[in-house]
C-alpha cells in the first residue's frame, strides 16, 4: 500500500464532489469540516461515475438511478445498487490530500 496526492486541500471546497484519476482509479473525494472522505468514482450498479451526484448528509446519490452509498463506509444505502463502493483511506500531509492505494 501507497499513499498517492491527488490535490492541495486549499482547493477542495466543502459539500461538492471532486473526481481524480489515478493509474487504476477513478476517486471522488469530498470534503465535510475538515474531514476528507475518498471513494472509487463508479457506481456498483451500473457503472457509471457518481462524481456527478449529490450528497445528502454522508451519503452520495447516483445521478442516474439514484443508488445512495454512504461515503464514509461504501455501505450500499438504496437500491438498484446491491453492492457498496470501494473507500479509501486519507490523509493530509504539508496541506496536500492523499490516498491510500493498493500498490499500483
Amino acid at each position: 500500500m501507497a499513499y498517492q496526492k491527488l490535490a492541495e486541500i486549499d482547493q477542495i471546497s466543502e459539500g461538492k464532489i471532486y473526481s481524480f484519476s489515478t493509474r487504476y482509479y477513478d476517486i471522488a473525494v469530498v470534503r465535510k469540516k475538515d474531514e476528507y472522505f475518498a471513494f472509487e468514482d463508479v457506481c456498483s450498479h451500473d457503472g457509471g461515475s457518481i462524481s456527478d451526484g449529490e450528497i445528502e448528509e454522508n451519503n452520495v446519490i447516483c445521478p442516474r438511478h439514484f443508488a445512495a452509498f454512504d461515503i464514509k463506509t461504501g455501505e450500499v444505502l438504496c437500491m438498484p445498487a446491491t453492492e457498496g463502493i470501494k473507500i479509501f483511506p486519507t490523509r493530509i500531509i504539508d496541506g496536500s490530500l492523499e490516498v491510500e492505494l493498493e500498490d499500483e
